[in-house]
Formats: C-alpha cells, structure tokens, sequence
C-alpha cells in the first residue's frame, strides 16, 4: 500500500481504498459513471478520494449534533414546531461530504413497529406541526411503506406539511412512480420535496420530467445544494444552477456551508469566500433564483444565515 503523499491527492491516486471503504463504502450508479468523465465535478462527489483519511481539527463524527437530538423511533427534534424522522439507513449513492456519515443508523431499521413508536411521539407533542422525512433517502423505501407513514401522519391532527428530503429524482429518477405521485397528490397533508442537486449538469431530461411531474401533484418542489470545493464553487455554475432547477420547476432553497463531518475537509469553502460568491449570484439573479447562504451548527436554535 503506498503512502499518502499530501492533502491534494487526488482521488484517482488513491492507494487506499480498502480503507475508505470500510470507513465509509462507495456508492454510486452506472448511470453516472457511464454519463461523466472521472474528472467531472459531478463525479467529485461520490468517487473515493484518499484525502477522506486525513482529519483536521473541528471535523468528527456528529458535526451538528444529531445524536443528542435524537429521540425513540429515530425523531429528531432540533428547532420549533418540526421534527426530522429517520426514515432508513438507505440511501441511492453515498455522498463523500455525507453529514451522517457516522450515524448510528443499525438502530433504525425501517420497519412499522419503530415508525408507531416515533408516530406516537409526534401524535403527543401539539407544538409540531410539520415532519421531514429524510434519512438516508426516505425514498428507498417501497411506496406501501411511504403511504403508510403518509397515512399515519395525516391523521394526527396538528400536523401540516410532511416535507421529503431526497436524492433519488436526481440520481435514479425512475423512483417517481405512479404510486408515489398518487401518495402526493391525496394527501391532505402540504406537501414539499426538497432534492439534492449541487451543479447543473446534473439536471438531464429525465430529472426534468421527474421533477415537473412531482410539481404537478401540487407539491412545492425546492433544491438544497452543499457549496463544494472543485464541484460548484464558482459564480457562473450556481447561476446555471438556478436557472436550470427553475426550468423544471424546483426553486433554490438553501445553498450549505459544508457540515465538518469526518474525512470532508477537501470540501471547505470559507464563508469569506461563499460570501463573495453569494454577492455576485444577487447581481445576476432575480431574487427567487438566490438560494440563502445556510449553516446547521450543533446546539443553535435555528440554521444561521
């Protein structure tokens, strides 16, 4: 095994992949590796890099301290009136800047005997009136299992809106099934999909179509994108972004400050930094194409801006 030579080793130089991967396995579909080039920023985010290996000060296992806010049945409560339910341990491609990388997910199991023991939680505490499912992918699991939980939470009368974080419309879009818009569109629930989409190229006509035919459910549909070293760090591709999530009808939501998970730091962006970048896309966009600059920090009452 040869030896890590610096920090800017790149990731097809990697000696050590038998280490990353049991630190944290590669996930990543044919399809994206058939649609872009290894040097692709696309593909920066899911290829192992040996940089993973090398943890400064201020990264670790819990970065915005999910543990501690965690409850039975895998409920997350940080901020007032909305809960995060851990819905699987599932997820279609394992992005290398994952917050949870490290999460205890063993214990959650998706399964309807741990979703009744959070559903009951939920039902019990009248200040919430909204639940995001996330994960892993809320969307790996079957479409029984989503209706149910869909069902369940539609029932309890001071909830709202289910908000659903997921990947999969812009890695296996073929997951937007007709049972899962049927899901969407009968519920009485509001409804928001907030995907994961972090540079534009990633929108191809299949994303597209996915994402206008959750929009047409009547589901408010919004992107979260991570601002990434070497993927999407530049004034240019954060304005295609938005201008290609807008003509599939998704408004940019939140643009994050990397979460200093173990093994990301080949990610950073200063805040200085994202700042500028941050002035530049307001000269450029209309004010609903400008994603807010977002950090998550552990034990802080909301996200800061």
């Amino acid at each position: 095994m040869a030896e890590l030579s610096a920090l800017q080793q790149p990731y097809y130089e990697a000696t050590t992949l038998q280490q990353i991967e049991q630190l944290f396995p590669v996930r990543l579909s044919k399809e994206l590796l058939s649609d872009f080039k290894f040097d692709h920023p696309v593909l920066k985010q899911y290829l192992p890099d040996a940089r993973e290996l090398i943890n400064p000060d201020g990264y670790g296992e819990d970065p915005v301290g999910d543990r501690e806010a965690t409850s039975a049945g895998g409920l997350l409560k940080k901020y007032q009136h909305r809960a995060l339910l851990i819905t699987t341990n599932t997820c279609p491609v394992h992005c290398r800047y994952c917050f949870r990388k490290d999460y205890p997910y063993s214990r959650e199991t998706p399964n309807q005997h741990r979703y009744e023991t959070a559903l009951a939680a939920v039902k019990k505490d009248h200040s919430l009136n909204e639940i995001i499912l996330s994960g892993g992918d809320p969307l790996s699991l079957d479409d029984d299992l989503l209706s149910y939980l869909f069902t369940s939470l539609a029932a309890i009368e001071h909830i709202q809106t289910v908000r659903v974080h997921t990947k999969f419309p812009s890695i296996y879009p073929q997951r937007v099934t007709d049972a899962l818009l049927s899901i969407l569109a009968t519920t009485r629930l509001n409804t928001v999909v907030v995907l994961h989409i972090n540079h534009p190229d990633e929108i191809t006509a299949s994303v597209k179509y996915a994402a206008e035919q959750i929009k047409h459910t009547n589901t408010t549909t919004l992107n979260q994108a991570v601002l990434l070293r070497d993927v999407n760090d530049a004034t240019d591709t954060l304005a295609e972004l938005s201008h290609r999530l807008f003509s599939a009808g998704i408004l940019p939501y939140y643009l994050h400050l990397l979460d200093k998970a173990r093994g990301t730091h080949h990610f950073h962006v200063e805040r200085a930094r994202a700042e500028i970048i941050m002035q530049q896309l307001k000269q450029r966009l209309p004010g609903y194409l400008v994603p807010k600059l977002a950090q998550e920090l552990s034990g802080h009452a909301s996200k800061d801006y």
